[in-house]
């Protein structure tokens, strides 16, 4: 079972680095825009990762396992990041109190006064 994890691990990890690159070969050949959300204007502030989870949540209306708003984020945000950074951070923001709480294991809903 745990090779199993594993190896799906790897693979994701081998699927954002190809979308990177094709990202790149992309622009390079003039098909594809870079991304706006690189060049940054003084005095604003970009979404952090549970910014946007947040979002999503809210949409989405009931709890989430962190494998789904990795898959999410790339979709919604172009953003790509790693399910254990984020798996992180939703934690810790639950065993705070704050926004979020942990419904089991690597799953996350908003807390109720979030919703309303």
């Amino acid at each position: 079972m745990k090779n199993r994890e594993a190896e799906k691990t790897v693979l994701q990890a081998m699927e954002t680095v190809l979308e990177l690159e094709l990202k790149a070969v992309r622009q390079a050949l003039g098909e594809e825009k870079p991304s706006s959300s690189r060049t940054r204007r003084t005095g604003s502030r970009s979404q952090s990762i549970v910014d946007q989870s947040i979002a999503i949540l809210t949409e989405n209306g009931e709890p989430m396992h962190v494998n789904e708003l990795v898959r999410r984020l790339r979709e919604q945000f172009g953003r790509i990041t790693d399910r254990d950074t984020l798996s992180s951070a939703l934690a810790k923001k639950a065993r705070q109190g704050l926004l979020l709480r942990q419904t089991a294991p690597a799953t996350f809903d908003l807390l109720r006064e979030v919703k309303s």
